[in-house]
């Protein structure tokens, strides 16, 4: 088995067991952390004012962004983005920072049977 694989099996073994997950299984991967800081600054900009999705798009998720506010925002794929980060990071401050803490896998799309 190789080291990747390996590791995987432990983990599934100290998983079954009840145990903690081990501390590799436990830290966010690069892509992981990007995507909290992102989040925790969603809800940081919109914690004291009320800020719109655009408003979001345009200081966070897409500096650059060029689509102006009406029907072009409302069509945009950069507008249904951003709502499903905002969503993502209310989940998260609502309790879904536990999962993070236990050691739990991060959000996954669910199949629909």
């Amino acid at each position: 088995m190789t080291g990747t694989r390996l590791r995987a099996v432990q983990d599934l073994d100290r998983w079954l067991r009840g145990a903690a997950p081990s501390p590799s299984a436990a830290s966010p991967t690069f892509y992981q952390a990007q995507r909290l800081d992102l989040l925790l600054a969603i809800l940081d900009l919109r914690e004291g004012a009320r800020v719109t999705s655009h408003e979001v798009a345009c200081r966070l998720v897409y500096p650059r962004m060029t689509i102006g506010r009406g029907a072009a925002w409302k069509a945009s794929p950069e507008r249904r983005r951003t709502q499903r980060l905002i969503r993502e990071a209310e989940a998260l401050a609502a309790g879904g920072y536990r999962a993070l803490l236990a050691g739990m896998p991060g959000r996954q799309k669910q199949r629909r049977n």
